[in-house]
């Protein structure tokens, strides 16, 4: 064949010319033809080889092309190398990006991760997280869902009430897409607020509700609320507890005015919370069964709770009880109610020479005094609410059995001398 006689073969394109040697090797006492193709566009002397002379010609027309177009890059791929680049090319079509912002991209993430093999995860890690891929919504509309659910449950009012108010300064800080907040702006948020380690702590647990909330909704990834690493605010009481003598409780009662005379003693002497009296109706006040029902509607707590009707509680509340209506008369939103009652507190406090009104003192002095007189904390703890750690670590032992039993003893004279506002106390 006419190709054999040649030695030399010379592919013009344009003004490239590539040439192609045939060379005969020997390979088991056999004689085979190859051709060579020349190629200098890896900046030296490389042999390209081949068995087909077809396939040689086809090889070195490709890179003379190139050459003549100038792009010696190009040229010097191998056809195994133009393969997977045309592939490349296949694939960054259905993206629509261009193979050099492709790779520029792809080194720019390598460098990030370190590890190419890592670029798929770190993708899908991104887009779980990132606002961008999530439902569309602010920290504040994902709250407002919030309590409105809440509300429609059937939530109670002081429940609701608790809730904006630990809530919204939160949501004023961050008007940002929930996914947005982490858990170092979580911690700074609770660290700056002012109060008792207890107090950060209830709001912690409220703004924690509310990313579990976001979470369900899939507003946040799964697993991804921020509250939940944030630090717990243990620590000593800030205010030490306070109580009021027998005294002291009488001179308070013969002060306090009609509409806030059954909140006192019940304070004192069944031993609700503010918050509970706020949301107590006389309808719970059983006078019969000598018991107040305190739902977990009304209280912080959960579950619901018997209160004791003491029989000087009994005698304070007989000629107030009503069949229904709230026991604190005063007020109509919540807050308007809260800061009626303090109102009366102080006001009272004032009347009997006792300012200031001392912090949660009605209730410390129930736990304290009945923890005396009785000497079973389990049972103070069932009647408080409260765990029996708590009454054990907190009111054990600050009063003696002869206190327990004078605060328990307090009771009001009879008609007239109530006009007087003179109660008197029992003897033990």
């Amino acid at each position: 064949m006419k190709h054999r006689k040649r030695r030399i073969e010379t592919i013009r394109v344009g003004n490239a010319a590539v040439k192609i040697y045939r060379r005969t090797r020997a390979v088991d006492g056999n004689r085979y033809p190859t051709f060579e193709v020349c190629d200098y566009t890896g900046g030296r002397r490389r042999l390209r080889s081949f068995a087909d002379h077809q396939a040689a010609q086809r090889e070195a027309r490709r890179i003379a092309g190139l050459l003549a177009k100038g792009d010696a890059v190009a040229a010097a791929l191998s056809g195994q190398e133009a393969a997977s680049f045309a592939r490349c090319l296949e694939l960054l079509r259905a993206v629509g990006a261009p193979p050099e912002l492709a790779c520029a991209r792809y080194a720019e993430a390598v460098g990030v991760l370190g590890n190419g093999s890592l670029l798929s995860a770190a993708a899908r890690f991104y887009l779980e997280r990132h606002p961008t891929t999530l439902p569309q919504i602010t920290l504040a509309e994902a709250a407002a869902e919030m309590i409105e659910l809440r509300r429609q449950a059937q939530a109670s009012g002081p429940y609701l009430t608790d809730l904006r108010c630990r809530i919204g300064p939160f949501t004023k800080a961050f008007p940002v897409h929930p996914a947005s907040v982490t858990t170092a702006h979580c911690q700074r948020y609770l660290d700056g607020l002012k109060g008792a380690g207890s107090t950060k702590n209830a709001t912690r647990q409220v703004l924690w509700r509310l990313f579990a909330h976001c979470e369900s909704r899939g507003y946040i990834p799964r697993g991804s609320n921020p509250v939940a690493e944030t630090q717990r605010f243990n620590g000593p009481h800030e205010m030490a507890i306070e109580v009021w003598t027998p005294a002291e409780m009488a001179k308070l009662l013969a002060h306090a005015t009609p509409d806030f005379l059954p909140s006192l003693a019940i304070g004192g002497f069944a031993g609700l919370r503010t918050s509970e009296i706020l949301a107590l109706d006389w309808r719970d006040v059983r006078l019969a069964e000598r018991t107040i029902k305190v739902t977990h509607r009304k209280a912080r707590c959960a579950g619901t709770r018997l209160a004791p009707i003491t029989d000087n509680l009994a005698k304070w509340l007989s000629p107030l009880v009503k069949e229904s209506g709230p026991v604190w008369p005063t007020g109509q939103t919540w807050r308007e109610r809260a800061r009626k009652i303090s109102v009366a507190q102080n006001a009272t406090a004032e009347a009997a020479g006792l300012l200031p009104w001392r912090h949660n003192s009605l209730r410390h002095s129930f736990c304290t005094y009945r923890a005396a007189a009785t000497k079973n904390v389990p049972q103070v703890a069932l009647e408080a609410g409260n765990s029996a750690a708590t009454i054990f670590s907190q009111y054990r032992a600050l009063a003696t059995e002869a206190e327990g039993e004078a605060w328990f003893s307090i009771m009001p004279r009879d008609s007239a001398a109530r006009a007087q506002r003179v109660p008197r106390m029992a003897k033990a």
